[in-house]
């Protein structure tokens, strides 16, 4: 008989439902967390596997709950590699099992009606086109690294607005050494004398004893001092600066280590060395990318990563009425959080070609920043899926020769038959105008593309360069 097992995962517990072929429920019960309730577990997954013949299937499927499945995941693995029992597992968003309830119209959500739901959704053969869970890619720690790293960062660039903005009432002469990086040597001396009465009654000679502040510089920074217009001097102001700056310099020193120990975990693994060539992502974002992607196989396009990194366009449409909304955000904040920083400096230096002609063409279209930057992250996150899926090194002049490939074709008349062989559309139809108008173009020859290209520019066809899904932000 075929077995499904269903499992909603709380902290130190979980509820779990076996069910049948038939969907009647065998056994409903809560486990918790400890080597008592895993060892139980394990017995109940010897018993069905007994009962489970060689063409029947045992299936077991858990909620992603932020790592908390992680301890009951790993003894399902153990339980299949040592052949004590033979199991197909999933971790699916909860998103998908809610969806999913919602369609049989529950209105209740307990942690049993979810273990069902779960079950139930393997029962009923939908989760065949889903990816099971594999271990394959970087283990948790790694990921959990990345992470620790990602959160002092945010954490480093919280502080450099706090003391810049602090900066500008209590100390405003030396904004113009931190306005565009904060160094070392601006830390350490606003530590020690956050105040411009402070560094006139230190004088040039003790300021100059930090790293990296000549003489002429420090005689620069008093004289400046001397005249300051700074409205908030007192000591409480004096000690929160001291102490932001204290701070910071310990976050920049631990991130840096922390930074180098991950590269040096991966960095002798093809992927994040294939994503690392992309112009515009460094060793330590190639990093966190390869450690939050993990497995690129579980992706079968460009869109669905996209998708599992919360940045596919929503649009609704019914008839002629179409409305694009914002970007999902379901999926995972810590990708789009490196791929931001990844496409500000790839428009800043104008190293990647890709991203940036895409930025200024929708910027001479009048879109708005964000909106230009959400549409660059999405192509960038398409061109690491092409490197990593198909492991060629980043070509910026893939996307140029593969334009020039698509022109002709088009200049040859293939684009033209293969229009002619797809859809065709009776113009005779009582269509509206818009609608009408819409079918004249699909079926203009001058209008079609041939969509034969893969790898780097695949997502460039499907998408039109990232244009068509230009409007969200």
């Amino acid at each position: 008989m075929n077995i499904y097992v269903g499992g909603d995962v709380s902290k130190g517990y979980a509820d779990f439902c076996l069910m049948g072929a038939e969907g009647e429920i065998l056994l409903e019960i809560q486990l918790d967390d400890t080597r008592q309730g895993h060892s139980r577990m394990s017995e109940l997954i010897r018993e069905c596997n007994r009962e489970v013949g060689d063409e029947e299937e045992l299936e077991i499927a858990l909620e992603a709950t932020g790592g908390l499945e992680q301890n009951w995941l790993h003894l399902f693995r153990r339980l299949d590699e040592t052949d004590e029992a033979n199991l197909e597992v999933y971790r699916f968003n909860p998103l998908v099992i809610r969806r999913f309830t919602e369609q049989k119209l529950h209105s209740n959500k307990t942690d049993e009606i979810s273990a069902q739901a779960l079950a139930d959704y393997l029962r009923l053969g939908l989760a065949e086109e889903k990816v099971a869970y594999t271990d394959e890619g970087p283990d948790d720690g790694l990921k959990t690294l990345a992470r620790k790293t990602q959160r002092m960062v945010n954490q480093s660039v919280d502080l450099q607005n706090e003391l810049q903005a602090l900066l500008q009432r209590a100390h405003p002469e030396l904004v113009q050494y931190v306005r565009d990086h904060l160094s070392q040597w601006t830390l350490r001396l606003i530590k020690q004398y956050p105040t411009p009465s402070e560094v006139v009654e230190a004088g040039p000679e003790a300021l100059s004893e930090i790293p990296y502040v000549t003489e002429e510089k420090a005689r620069s920074i008093v004289e400046a001092a001397q005249t300051s217009v700074a409205s908030q001097t007192d000591q409480d102001t004096a000690l929160t600066l001291s102490l932001t700056a204290e701070d910071l310099l310990r976050l920049e020193g631990g991130t840096h280590r922390l930074k180098e120990r991950l590269w040096n975990r991966v960095r002798d693994r093809r992927a994040p060395r294939l994503l690392a060539s992309i112009e515009g992502i460094g060793k330590w974002s190639a990093a966190v990318l390869y450690c939050e992607i993990g497995d690129i196989t579980q992706f079968s396009s460009a869109k669905k990563l996209i998708a599992y990194a919360g940045l596919d366009p929503q649009r609704e449409e019914s008839g002629d009425i179409a409305r694009e909304k914002t970007i999902s955000k379901q999926g995972s904040s810590h990708i789009r959080s490196v791929l931001y920083g990844c496409v500000t400096a790839a428009i800043r230096n104008g190293s990647n070609p890709p991203v940036r002609n895409l930025y200024d063409r929708l910027k001479k279209r009048g879109k708005h920043q964000k909106v230009a930057e959400v549409a660059c992250m999405r192509k960038l996150l398409a061109i690491v899926y092409g490197c990593w899926n198909n492991s060629e090194r980043f070509d910026p002049t893939h996307e140029k020769r593969l334009k020039a490939r698509q022109a002709e074709k088009k200049s040859t008349g293939e684009a033209s038959s293969e229009q002619a062989e797809g859809q065709s559309f009776d113009m005779s139809a009582p269509v509206s105008r818009k609608e009408a108008k819409k079918r004249r173009k699909a079926t203009s020859p001058e209008k079609s593309v041939s969509s034969s290209a893969r790898g780097q520019g695949t997502f460039l066809e499907e998408h039109h360069n990232g244009e068509s899904a230009s409007e969200q932000a």
